[in-house]
């Protein structure tokens, strides 16, 4: 037996252990080598796997060994190995994510700790057994580590198979959470009666009309300009005594700007690569950032975006106003 072979059993065992899957459903798969995967075969019982479960497959998708039959969802693998830059891919049935997803359009986790891992999970529509059109799922890989089928299931994709399961196990936690906390509040919500105090909702500016060229003068006065106009962001700085200094790198015309912060308010904004922090990305994911598809930190923690100089650590102690102005600058359209 290979050492991919009894990483694959063990990791199929854990997951049944954790209930994020039950009987013969769910299937995995890894990357052997630079051509070929190895993936569980049809109706192989995720918590009993054995050698003769597993099937070495090519880059179509097709068996080495022809009396070998390979799972189901093989297709869904393939085109999720040639999108991403996944390795490994667990795609399974967590009861409470399932449950969940029936009457969601995304999942936004509660805790700072899930939001960093998994950030905002898109929830994918689905009315066929196996995922027969992979695209939108592949898509949105591209820029979550996990995502949600409709009444089906999770696909998550890491380095390895403990990453993947990592998220996975994550991502069922998160959502009893929100669960808790929506009977929680309902709970509450029976006991005053309906009377109390209300928050007022989260106002975020009307955006532009025009589109700036991503990293252009324009586009980053527009950035500044929008912070500082906006008094949550303010508030937000202040509290936290928000005062350092932010590089931003385009790496592919090696464009930079710093932004300099001061008590919570932007006070200058330069074309130099100086800041005390330093984040670093290619257009595609910058473009990702500014337009919501996914979110700051999350690309950074998932090295989309690189940090070359300063801690996230460091930097999360200022996440509510860094939250605040992404959001903001999320609004600003660009080309």
């Amino acid at each position: 037996m290979t050492r991919l072979e009894r990483e694959m059993i063990r990791w199929g065992k854990v997951l049944f252990e954790r209930r994020l899957i039950s009987g013969w459903g769910g299937n995995l798969s890894r990357r052997v080598g630079t051509k070929d995967f190895l993936i569980t075969g049809q109706h192989a019982p995720l918590g009993f796997l054995t050698a003769k479960n597993l099937v070495r497959i090519d880059g179509e998708g097709k068996p080495l060994n022809k009396n070998q039959r390979a799972s189901s969802e093989t297709p869904m693998h393939m085109a999720v190995y040639r999108g991403t830059e996944a390795q490994a891919i667990v795609h399974v049935h967590p009861p409470a994510v399932l449950a969940f997803s029936l009457t969601r359009e995304s999942f936004v986790p509660v805790s700072f700790e899930e939001k960093y891992t998994v950030g905002e999970v898109p929830i994918i529509p689905q009315d066929t057994p196996t995922v027969t059109k992979p695209e939108p799922m592949v898509e949105e890989l591209r820029y979550h580590p996990i995502v949600i089928i409709k009444g089906h299931g999770t696909v998550a994709i890491g380095k390895d198979l403990q990453e993947a399961f990592l998220l996975t196990d994550l991502l069922e936690e998160a959502v009893h959470c929100q669960f808790f906390k929506e009977k929680t509040a309902s709970l509450r919500d029976k006991l005053s009666s309906g009377v109390g105090t209300t928050t007022a909702p989260e106002v975020i500016p009307p955006s532009p009309s025009e589109a700036y060229p991503l990293f252009s003068q324009a586009h980053m006065s527009a950035l500044v300009d929008t912070a500082n106009n906006d008094s949550m962001f303010r508030s937000h700085g202040s509290e936290t005594n928000l005062s350092t200094s932010l590089s931003l790198h385009l790496e592919e015309d090696d464009t930079s700007w710093t932004v300099k912060f001061v008590d919570g308010e932007i006070t200058d904004l330069e074309p130099r690569v100086d800041g005390e922090f330093l984040i670093s990305g290619k257009e595609e994911w910058w473009k990702a950032v500014f337009s919501n598809r996914i979110d700051p930190f999350l690309a950074t923690q998932q090295g989309k975006l690189k940090l070359l100089r300063g801690e996230l650590a460091q930097l999360s102690r200022w996440y509510k106003p860094f939250q605040r102005a992404f959001s903001l600058w999320q609004t600003i359209p660009v080309q």
